[in-house]
């Protein structure tokens, strides 16, 4: 039985883990934290006495290497699936304008409802189906030298079309917002969601705590293939000899009985116990942030499961029940307020924008992921790197690599999966 190691439990870990146990590898996931999840996990906050998301993610029906994933681990009925896609926008005072796919034949569902749309004004709205419709008629690298701004300035799609739509969409996609974005790489995501079938624009939500929907049912997954996870021993160094990888350091032990190495870490991690690694020349991520508020109220009247809000601070708001998670992409303007400050601010934003006074809020939790994402700009566009390595023996893992698609579960999904089928590929 051949045996990989993995190295790093986030999606594109236990992507790699989970395929490689399923065609019967002997598969070692190491760990360095006492969790699974890399950056996307739940815990107890035990102040009030709830399962909270470290950071709320969303999925969508055409993330169908993350579906296709959920299915492998049985892990589907986890997910909420939305019938159709439908997102209540929210503008001062709680006026709400609801953008909602209708229940006829594809395209004509998302046609009706961008001209339904009534956050923009009649004309808006035909600008808006007018930019969709030349999308697919754009040639074949056009967009790399442009930003999403410079596109959309482009296209005629106006500060009015741009606050209530794209820069919501945009900052959600990419966590990043519209002037330093990619084109090619909007365009290319706005293609997977709008124009590959009538599900793949609806909103994919969690059931239960991250670490509950998937990480639980992955790590059962490995363990009944018969792969072991260790917890809190960290990856220190790689040691090659000539094309492959020979020996693996961890904070704990020497492992050289192994075949295969998939590295599921994250760029900054792997220089470090790596270095030998060639990667792209000038290879340079940047990063943006994004900033979690967990906010408990006496009372919660929000009856929507999120909203998404326009012309705020605030992107989202995600409705628990028993509590609520808004969400700040691109934050890091924001990051280094503190704790206090960060909380008055949505605090006035939740004021603003769906009626809920500081008096109402009985408790607060903020969260700041400082390297949530990398930044998805044109000057990252053909320098991030392949699975496959220049060692026979050692692959390339993470949201990072090589996939055509921008930092996103979909992307780190998709990775890891490529980096086992690498694997087998290689064996006789």
């Amino acid at each position: 039985m051949k045996k990989c190691l993995v190295l790093g439990g986030g999606f594109a870990g236990l992507s790699s883990a989970v395929y490689l146990s399923k065609a019967g590898f002997k598969v070692e996931l190491i760990e360095a934290s006492p969790k699974l999840g890399g950056r996307a996990y739940s815990f107890t906050d035990q102040d009030n006495n709830t399962i909270i998301d470290n950071g709320q993610h969303i999925l969508m029906g055409c993330y169908r290497e993350t579906l296709d994933f959920f299915r492998e681990i049985n892990a589907l009925d986890n997910l909420d699936f939305q019938k159709r896609l439908q997102v209540n926008f929210v503008k001062e005072n709680f006026r709400v304008f609801p953008l909602k796919a209708f229940p006829v034949f594809y395209p004509l569902n998302l046609i009706l409802g961008i001209l339904n749309y009534k956050a923009l004004k009649l004309y808006e709205r035909l600008k808006l189906l007018s930019f969709f419709f030349k999308m697919n008629f754009h040639p074949a690298g056009s967009l790399s030298e442009l930003s999403v701004y410079d596109w959309l300035e482009k296209e005629n799609q106006d500060e009015n079309i741009r606050k209530a739509f794209w820069e919501i969409l945009c900052a959600g996609a990419l966590n990043t917002n519209i002037r330093k974005a990619s084109a090619k790489i909007f365009a290319d995501i706005l293609k997977q969601i709008f124009f590959t079938g009538r599900k793949s624009a609806a909103i994919v939500l969690p059931k239960y705590g991250l670490t509950e929907t998937y990480c639980l049912a992955a790590q059962k997954y490995i363990k009944a293939n018969g792969g072991e996870i260790k917890f809190t021993e960290k990856a220190e160094e790689i040691i090659f000899d000539k094309d492959k990888a020979v020996k693996v350091l961890t904070s704990k032990k020497e492992i050289e009985d192994f075949d295969f190495v998939v590295s599921a870490l994250p760029l900054f991690a792997l220089e470090k116990i790596a270095p030998e690694i060639k990667l792209p020349d000038g290879l340079r991520l940047t990063y943006s942030s994004i900033l979690t508020i967990h906010i408990w109220l006496n009372e919660n009247k929000l009856e929507k499961a999120f909203y998404g809000l326009i012309n705020s601070k605030v992107h989202w708001i995600f409705n628990h029940s028993s509590h609520l998670t808004l969400v700040i992409s691109d934050a890091n303007d924001l990051v280094e307020l503190s704790k206090e400050e960060i909380f008055e601010m949505v605090a006035a934003e939740l004021e603003k924008f769906v009626n809920i006074s500081s008096k109402e809020i009985k408790n607060y939790r903020v969260i700041k992921e400082k390297r949530a994402t990398f930044i998805p700009s044109n000057y990252i566009i053909g320098r991030r790197p392949e699975a496959k390595t220049q060692f026979r023996n050692f692959f390339l893992a993470g949201d990072w690599v090589e996939t055509g698609l921008p930092s996103t579960i979909e992307s780190a999904v998709k990775s890891g999966k490529t980096a086992a089928q690498l694997i087998l590929n290689s064996c006789p």
